[in-house]
């Protein structure tokens, strides 16, 4: 069992992973459902994110292909990030109509839609990445996901989606900076709340960022990505004696902290190559490796390509460096390692 999360040790290496991600297409939409109703999404277009939280009343959840429907209840939240379609309604007797018929009653982002019976009240956020962007954040949640949110975390969570609301439906100065930010703060609330669930893994990173002595190990590497990091310094950071911290860092995390080390100093080293102009030798540099040899010699090995080669890789192709498995397109030498580690 890992240590559950302090907000210092969790929030630091997240930053990291959500900190280039943009924002675009956002909006917000509350939806005031009065018995019976029922509406169908054909999917998300394109790489979308939708968060989809119960502020009260009841709804049936129902993706299409599946037989067995999910009830729904004041305090849970939805999170989906692929295209898969799916239904909404008050009770499966209630008629189904398009989606794209409620979105024309939205008037300053609210619909007020249905038979006039017991109210559900619905919050819908979304907004899209592109597909690096997405990536990491596929890896850490369960798709879907769907949680049940305390009255404590429920709170929070409401109030950012009633800012949002508020800033998609009247936009002032700044908006785009203030929507990327409340949407960035909707992720943190929810993979906090993931982690803190029954639900959550015992072993990956988010088991890891969550355990308040390998998280500041992860810190460490993060913020000193320069620093030539032996086992032995790293355990100091985590606190623990090299033995113990070795043995823990491999229990869940499925790899050694020097070989997790390399694979995060590689996605940072892909992220400067792919999004600039910079030359080899500074991103070299800005990642821990003394030469452009020496950053391509591990490219290399690790990836079975040539920084160049990633550099003109196709998107789709690249996936997240260390979160999802690329054994496929990247020759990935260990596969348990690529799928667990960011």
């Amino acid at each position: 069992m890992t240590d559950r999360p302090q907000v210092e040790g969790f929030t630091n290496p997240l930053s990291e992973v959500l900190g280039s991600i943009r924002i675009a297409k956002a909006e917000c939409t509350r939806l005031e459902a009065t018995s019976p109703w029922g509406f169908r999404c054909s999917g998300l277009q394109g790489k979308r994110v939708l968060f989809v939280f119960v502020v009260g009343g009841s709804a049936f959840l129902k993706f299409e292909g599946e037989s067995e429907t999910t009830p729904l209840s004041g305090g849970n939240l939805l999170i989906m990030f692929d295209d898969q379609p799916f239904s909404m309604a008050d009770h499966s007797c209630s008629r189904i109509v398009d989606s794209s018929e409620v979105r024309k009653l939205r008037v300053n982002g609210v619909v007020r839609y249905g038979g006039g019976g017991p109210v559900t009240t619905l919050l819908f956020g979304k907004f899209s990445m592109n597909t690096l962007e997405a990536l990491p954040i596929r890896s850490i949640l369960p798709q879907p996901l769907c949680l049940n949110l305390s009255q404590d975390r429920s709170h929070p969570f409401k109030s950012v989606l009633d800012l949002l609301a508020a800033e998609t439906a009247q936009p002032g100065m700044a908006s785009s900076f203030m929507i990327s930010r409340l949407y960035e703060s909707l992720l943190v609330y929810a993979i906090r709340a993931y982690a803190s669930s029954t639900a959550a893994p015992q072993s990956g990173w988010l088991a890891a960022i969550s355990d308040n002595h390998l998280s500041r190990a992860i810190q460490a590497m993060y913020s000193g990505i320069r620093k030539n990091w032996s086992v032995e310094s790293l355990a100091r950071e985590a606190r623990m004696s090299r033995s113990a911290f070795a043995s823990r860092f491999k229990r869940v995390l499925g790899q050694t902290p020097l070989a997790y080390l390399t694979r995060w100093r590689l996605h940072k080293a892909g992220t400067m190559i792919r999004s600039s102009d910079t030359s080899l030798f500074e991103v070299a540099k800005a990642v821990g490796y003394k030469s452009e040899d020496s950053l391509s010699r591990a490219f290399k090995r690790e990836l079975g390509v040539s920084p160049n080669g990633y550099r003109r890789m196709d998107a789709q192709e690249i996936g997240w460096t260390g979160f999802h498995n690329h054994a496929s397109k990247l020759n990935l030498k260990d596969e348990s390692v690529a799928r667990v580690s960011p």
